[in-house]
């Protein structure tokens, strides 16, 4: 089985799908399938996340690239040998840009089946932002992309309703990402966040890491806290993540008219020992977005033993039904609630919800389980497989 990836980038201060495509392309590669990511390189936005054991063509975004949405015949033409030099089957991940075409279009040349990953950007938030831009392009190039499809892949049953709501028909494949479980013994200790953030030191974390854009919800969660900070002087609010967009600035000055610039850390994109810092010693980890269609935070974040909070716009209902976390409405006052109440919980009744976190995630989440579902995927949509259970016809 060879699988050519295409995706308009991987670079770290992305967000969520250049961590997830390049664990799934190299869980892939683990499993025996001869795997090829080919993408654009935003150099602005930090390093290509690394994927071992697979084959990464990538072509440099020029200004033109950047300002066009992806657009790039280099690229295009390097898809498309990558393609015709023994692709078995084309997975495209993402909408609205032009390597979603591309990947198309090197799919139909090669005859193979194409499969697409949406992530996220047929939810219903999603759609509503750029509306015009993206009503263009989906009469340009998005409704054709999405015909030519053989199968989708949704990371959960929310955003399969999304994709069956956008009037497409085809089969689903229902596979959530995946994450690492970390060995516990290995955790960094909390020095390593606090020698460079003083004010951390004897302080709870109140952990929120994301893309700092307004889809996630950091707006709501600073105004909630100006109702909670003083109520809770030992806690210590950290917003860890990437600025692509100028919304972490207004967030900041949000935060200083609100008298809570000494009880709100931005701390910056977070990766490597820093992030794995954050997330293991942080006391709660909180994502109050208004569309997810995963949120692998949260998994991270249980993956390291800490609870979360998320809303209903993110399919994690798993956080109420197994105890290790607060699933709450898309409703600043619900937000308030459920922070209050795990702020309220003893370190210990805290660090026993994350133990159930770390018991689903490893039971549920694992990677190997991820790319096995895949490949089974794959096999059936090429033809040479039974139909798994989790595709929905």
């Amino acid at each position: 089985m060879k699988a050519l990836h295409v995706v308009a980038s991987i670079n770290r201060e992305v967000g969520g799908p250049a961590v997830t495509v390049s664990r799934l392309a190299a869980t892939l590669a683990q499993l025996g399938v001869e795997t090829t990511i080919a993408t654009l390189d935003y150099a602005r936005h930090g390093p290509q996340l690394p994927s071992v054991g697979v084959r990464l063509e990538s072509i440099a975004a020029t200004a033109l690239t950047r300002g066009l949405r992806g657009w790039s015949p280099r690229f295009a033409r390097k898809v498309a040998a990558l393609a015709e030099a023994g692709a078995d089957v084309v997975h495209n991940h993402g909408l609205w840009m032009f390597p979603n075409y591309y990947a198309r279009q090197a799919a139909r040349a090669r005859r193979v089946p194409l499969v697409v990953s949406p992530r996220g950007m047929l939810d219903e938030w999603s759609l509503r932002r750029s509306r015009i831009r993206k009503a263009i392009a989906w009469q340009l190039l998005e409704r054709e992309n999405l015909a030519s499809a053989q199968l989708f892949h949704a990371t959960s049953a929310v955003e399969a309703k999304a994709i069956r709501t956008a009037r497409i028909t085809q089969p689903i494949a229902v596979i959530p990402n995946g994450v690492d479980i970390p060995d516990a013994a290995q955790f960094p200790g909390r020095e390593r966040l606090q020698k460079k953030h003083a004010e951390l030191t004897g302080r709870e974390w109140l952990l929120f890491m994301a893309r700092l854009h307004p889809k996630k919800g950091l707006a709501e969660l600073v105004s909630a806290w100006r109702g909670l900070a003083m109520r809770f002087p030992d806690w210590q609010l950290v917003v860890a993540g990437p600025d692509l967009d100028g919304h972490g600035a207004e967030m900041r000055a949000f935060a200083a008219a609100s008298g809570l610039s000494e009880r709100i850390t931005f701390a910056g994109m977070l990766s490597g020992a820093e992030k794995a810092c954050a997330l293991a010693n942080a006391g709660v980890l909180v994502l109050p977005t208004h569309s997810e269609n995963f949120g692998i935070v949260v998994a991270e974040a249980l993956a390291h033993g800490t609870p979360a909070i998320t809303t209903h716009a993110a399919p994690w209902q798993e956080l109420r039904e197994a105890r290790c976390g607060w699933w709450v409405e898309d409703r600043e006052e619900a937000l308030k609630e459920a922070l209050s109440e795990a702020m309220s919980l003893s370190p210990d009744e805290r660090r026993a919800m994350g133990a159930r976190g770390r018991m689903l995630v490893a039971a549920r989440y694992s990677w190997d389980r991820i790319g096995q579902e895949m490949l089974a995927a794959y096999n059936w949509v090429c033809g040479n497989g039974p139909r798994p259970d989790f595709v929905r016809q």
